[in-house]
């Protein structure tokens, strides 16, 4: 004997056709709130784009000029250690000249190096706080997609 209500054979029940409507409804409510959810969030994103964009454009001429200036800055630097070398070079041998030019250059940036971590600001402790949850001042969470 075989029974109607076997594993292969849908079962219609009696308050299918009350909530199959409900439920259908709240899937176009969730997929309708979704589809909020991902138009603001890409509202966003385009709108910090935009501003990152126009910031760059912006402080375009004044990160070329002071690329420009670090670049001018390094070649004047060398230089000024060729004409330190050459000009020792006229009382020392050539090679001990550089020599002293070049460890007076190292004594010189661990000199700056030294400053500069002493200088350094003292590491802050990592601790773990809780964080609450903002209080909206109407005393509810307010959504921008609420109706």
């Amino acid at each position: 004997m075989s029974s109607s209500s076997g594993p292969d054979r849908p079962r219609h029940r009696f308050f299918d056709r009350f909530t199959e409507p409900i439920a259908e409804l709240a899937r176009e409510k969730i997929e309708n709130a979704e589809d909020r959810v991902r138009e603001a969030v890409q509202a966003e994103i385009d709108a910090v784009g935009a501003s990152v964009r126009r910031r760059a454009v912006e402080i375009r001429p004044s990160a070329i000029a002071f690329a420009a200036a670090l670049l001018l800055t390094v070649f004047g630097l060398g230089l000024f250690t060729t004409a330190a070398v050459l000009g020792l070079s006229h009382v020392l041998e050539p090679w001990l000249s550089a020599l002293l030019v070049g460890a007076a250059l190292i004594l010189v940036a661990g000199g700056l190096a030294a400053w500069g971590r002493r200088h350094l600001p003292e590491p802050t402790p990592m601790s773990v706080v809780r964080a609450r949850e903002p209080i909206h001042p109407a005393g509810e969470q307010v959504h921008p997609w609420a109706d």
